[in-house]
């Protein structure tokens, strides 16, 4: 059956909760009279493939795809060598993605029915220009390692030329990288219509990933060049997933973001501005919610009640929160918690558990692992985010929906969803706090300041109600989205 729209996910719904996840399953349930097919980007057969989500019955297919781990071909071609060559010497080579041949050749060689994916990567023209590359650009470090690199990099994309598409009228990456790549390759060869959004910037937080990275090798110094031998593998990450970024943006009919730090980011990155659209994220204010939010009242006779919603791992930067809980439960009352799921990252998770250990506060802090955010937030009194990198984290606006501050780092458009825009919007007063990241003494002095100022904590409140209302209405997000896939189909007409 073709789809409607061919949503196109990287390690993300069904099988992941989290913010982008949690809005994929808002969109696809909102627009019920949309067919869509789901294509999900997963790293191998061994990932965890647990629904975490109820899929609607407007999802009529699904299919996962799995970048590492293929079947080895060890064949040899030998027909493809010049076009090959060029194609892949112009993708290490050109100053720009955009006018790279590499996409067009690649599939243009598959679709003759001559070669496979595996087999172009295993050409001996493939082997003499990976020879030809080291010789003028990696001769100072080890051949295994960049060979490995190359094989690497090369294989996910390789691979996804081979995979069968879905027919659809609008092909949806949920962001760049791989799953941008593959929305490319499908336009391209079905003529189909494509729109991207992108909720965090995938290549920009690759590039904070690969600076942290431990799996990516370095040698050793000995001694001459350090900084610049240091750096080879990690440029070499860097310029792929730089690639894949301007590879998505040049195909992309429609461009969404979801607000204007982000929309200056894409620009900076190579994106067209004329493409650029933005739709923010949308919540519904739930009358019930603030009233059971009222019936707590405040917290004169009980700890004051505080939760970061997210899942454990290091860029929520758990362990941020948890010095800044153990420094304002020094001086308030606390009851604090972390909700979210606890098995994506079990090694991170454990490092918290220690923490919480070390720092004495394992009568204060609950991790609650997966809970029901709606059936929680009336209880608590303030929302604390510690993110080293966010965009526009749905977590603000459900807080704010049901009367609940929120203490946030300043990333993404966090100081947007608290203070404002111009204008009309900052006029309505804060409606939390931002602090600077990684600092938990700034974090806890927040937090212990809304504790002592009921009346400021009932100013934020009211702010944070009146902000959702005249900005954050789900019901003008899912407008925006039916009239994008209606005109980005036309596209591909």
């Amino acid at each position: 059956m073709r789809a409607d729209v061919c949503l196109i996910l990287e390690g993300s719904y069904p099988y992941i909760t989290g913010g982008v996840s949690s809005w994929v399953h808002q969109l696809v349930t909102a627009l019920s009279e949309v067919n869509f097919a789901l294509v999900t980007l997963l790293p191998d057969e061994h990932y965890p493939r647990l629904d975490k989500y109820q899929l609607p019955p407007n999802i009529v297919s699904r299919q996962d795809i799995f970048l590492f781990g293929g079947t080895v071909d060890t064949g040899v071609r030998r027909e493809a060598r010049a076009d090959l060559v060029a194609a892949m010497q112009d993708l290490h080579e050109s100053d720009n993605a955009s006018r790279c041949p590499f996409m067009r050749t690649i599939d243009r060689l598959l679709r003759s029915g001559k070669h496979s994916a595996v087999t172009l990567m295993t050409a001996r023209s493939s082997w003499r220009l990976l020879r030809h590359l080291y010789d003028s650009r990696g001769r100072r470090v080890s051949f295994l390692d960049y060979f490995w690199t190359w094989r690497s990099i090369h294989g996910p994309m390789f691979h996804l030329f081979d995979v069968p598409l879905p027919e659809a009228a609008v092909y949806h990456p949920i962001s760049t990288g791989y799953a941008g790549f593959l929305g490319a390759l499908a336009k391209m060869r079905t003529g189909g219509g494509m729109m991207l959004t992108e909720h965090g910037l995938y290549t920009r937080e690759r590039e904070i990933e690969i600076a942290h990275a431990d799996w990516i090798y370095e040698e050793p110094p000995d001694g001459t060049a350090y900084a610049a031998h240091e750096a080879f593998f990690k440029t070499w990450w860097r310029s792929q997933y730089r690639f894949l970024g301007q590879m998505t943006y040049d195909m992309a009919d429609r461009i969404i973001t979801l607000h204007e730090p982000n929309r200056k980011l894409q620009i900076a990155a190579g994106a067209s501005a004329d493409k650029l659209q933005i739709v923010p994220n949308g919540i519904r204010i739930d009358p019930a919610l603030i009233q059971a939010r009222l019936r707590e009242g405040d917290w004169s006779a009980r700890p004051f009640r505080i939760a970061l919603i997210g899942r454990v791992v290091p860029i929520k930067d758990i362990k941020t929160y948890l010095r800044a809980v153990q420094l304002a439960s020094q001086q308030v009352p606390i009851e604090a918690y972390v909700m979210g799921p606890l098995d994506e990252d079990p090694d991170y998770h454990a490092e918290c558990i220690a923490l919480v250990e070390m720092l004495g506060i394992s009568g204060t802090v609950t991790f609650t692992g997966m809970v029901s955010v709606k059936e929680w937030l009336p209880r608590l009194d303030l929302n604390v985010l510690t993110s080293v990198s966010e965009s526009q984290p749905l977590v603000i606006l459900e807080a704010a929906s049901a009367g609940v501050p929120s203490v946030s780092t300043d990333v993404g458009c966090c100081r947007e969803l608290l203070e404002g825009m111009a204008g009309e919007d900052a006029a309505l007063g804060a409606s939390g706090v931002i602090t600077p990241v990684a600092s938990p003494d700034r974090t806890a002095a927040a937090i212990v300041a809304l504790a002592r100022d009921p009346a400021r904590h009932a100013a934020m409140m009211k702010a944070g109600l009146q902000r959702v209302e005249a900005y954050y209405k789900l019901d003008d997000v899912w407008a925006a989205y039916r009239k994008l896939y209606a005109n980005v189909a036309g596209k591909g007409a």
